[in-house]
């Protein structure tokens, strides 16, 4: 059967990346507790370099379970699981909060929602999901110490410190609780108590730089001025960026008469605040992009997008949103090069180079399309649309066994992706000679869930379908 190639059918097939932070979490991020504040070891993000076959086992087997048994709050659980390994974190959140609408008593489920929606700096969503997990799970060492730091963010002193010493209750040795609470006397002025807590937290974890630099500030709040040096030295030798950090060690070395020296750490201070000033411009006009392009307005989204990039060029997101806008302008070529330019910024960001493998398509170039399209997922390997895309260009380049994996492969991380499924059923239907039960199935499911697709479909085969 002649088939075409139909490689964005639907806008999901080329996904442009719109991920950055809104001018709301921006203030969230510069203003009120350390910049570098954490005190659990918990992630909501995907661990570097998780094989794509295991992720791929471990999100197969919950659906299955879940067919097995609709609603066990634990397969949702560990569905979740999995796909936040993935990468997907959207999926993730569904998939926790469909286990907790199974059961609301699952203190593990309302912690994983809480370290999303942290992730996400929604503070305020991720202490509630953090208390529900405490109170059905009143020794929940992580949700607790958590709680505790969303606390912290949010301002509230007094119940972090009640948070983090019931930690240390459970569990004396946790370093992060006593760093938190070292913050919590840091800011009451207890400054022994918060020297006490920051030592105690630097002694139970090996460079624990956070704390390192808790410590020096409150040395230096005690006019400790050499002790205090020193330990602002030890917290930039694990993290030489810290703009506290320097501009602490340089107050210290100014107090102890060494000008030279302090001079040379303010001005590595005043870089490192330009630094940040730039960088905060850039994103403030990248959100500007994002407002305007979400409002339709690709030209002023256009501008945006590049006053982002003139402001900080190596700041990658831009890059990509300008291509995206770029190609609904019909300016390929103007895409295609910031697409790239978004990789030399950053080289593993998954959505630009699926966004110019999505662009080699349609310039021809298939082989180096499926180059990138695997890249992307080597570095998301539950990315669907990027399975999407690799599936059309192997069915381009007549790999029929690849393409069919990959149309599975996408549909297990978004059942929903109608075009998947209508593109699985053609195939299924090439393979077969006809329309067989499962090509039936398939393009049904296809149509049901997006009648628009109907014209991807050839007659005879909706004539069957009926």
């Amino acid at each position: 059967m002649a088939r075409r190639a139909v490689y964005c059918v639907l806008p999901a097939a080329f996904c442009l990346l719109r991920l950055a932070a809104t001018p709301d979490l921006m203030a969230q991020i510069t203003s009120g507790p350390p910049s570098n504040l954490r005190l659990s070891g918990a992630t909501s993000t995907t661990s570097a370099g998780s094989p794509e076959d295991r992720v791929v086992d471990d999100v197969s087997a919950a659906r299955q379970a879940i067919r097995a048994q609709p609603d066990s709050a634990a397969s949702h659980l560990s569905l979740g699981v999995a796909l936040k390994a993935a990468g997907e974190q959207e999926s993730a959140l569904k998939a926790f909060q469909k286990a907790l609408d199974c059961d609301p008593r699952l203190g593990e489920a309302w912690f994983e929602k809480g370290l999303l929606e942290a992730d996400r700096q929604k503070w305020s969503r991720a202490a509630g999901d953090f208390r529900r997990a405490v109170e059905v799970s009143p020794n929940h060492v992580d949700a607790r110490l958590e709680l505790g730091e969303m606390f912290l963010r949010l301002g509230d002193f007094k119940q972090a410190a009640d948070e983090l010493n019931t930690v240390l209750r459970l569990d004396l040795q946790d370093a992060g609780a006593h760093y938190g609470l070292g913050l919590v006397r840091l800011q009451q002025g207890d400054l022994p108590a918060a020297e006490a807590d920051f030592r105690q937290a630097i002694s139970l974890k090996a460079n624990f730089v956070a704390a390192q630099e808790g410590l020096a500030e409150t040395l230096l709040r005690q006019h400790r001025w050499s002790t205090a040096a020193a330990a602002f030295e030890q917290a930039l030798a694990g993290d030489s960026s810290s703009l506290e950090a320097t501009n602490g060690l340089a107050t210290a070395l100014a107090r102890l008469g060494q000008r030279a020296r302090a001079a040379e750490e303010f001005q590595k201070a005043r870089e490192l605040s330009r630094r940040d000033l730039i960088f905060h411009r850039a994103q403030g006009e990248n959100n500007r992009g994002l407002e305007l392009w979400h409002a339709g307005d690709l030209a002023g989204a256009a501008a945006a997008f590049r006053a982002a990039i003139a402001a900080d060029g190596v700041y990658a997101e831009p890059h990509n949103n300008l291509g995206g806008v770029l190609w609904q302008m019909k300016d390929r070529n103007g895409a295609l090069a910031e697409f790239q330019a978004a990789i030399r910024c950053r080289s593993g960001f998954a959505e630009a180079h699926n966004n110019w493998g999505s662009a080699l398509v349609y310039a021809g170039d298939i082989d180096h399309a499926i180059e990138q399209f695997r890249t992307a997922l080597a570095e998301r390997p539950g990315f669907p649309s990027a399975h999407f895309n690799l599936a059309m260009a192997l069915s381009n380049k007549r790999d029929a066994t690849g393409a069919e994996a990959e149309f599975h492969r996408t549909l297990l991380f978004d059942p929903q992706m109608a075009a998947a499924h209508i593109e699985l059923g053609l195939l299924l239907a090439s393979k077969a000679g006809g329309l067989s039960p499962d090509a039936r199935y398939e393009l049904s499911e296809g149509l049901r869930l997006d009648a628009r697709l109907r014209s991807l479909v050839p007659a005879k085969f909706l004539e069957g379908l009926r």
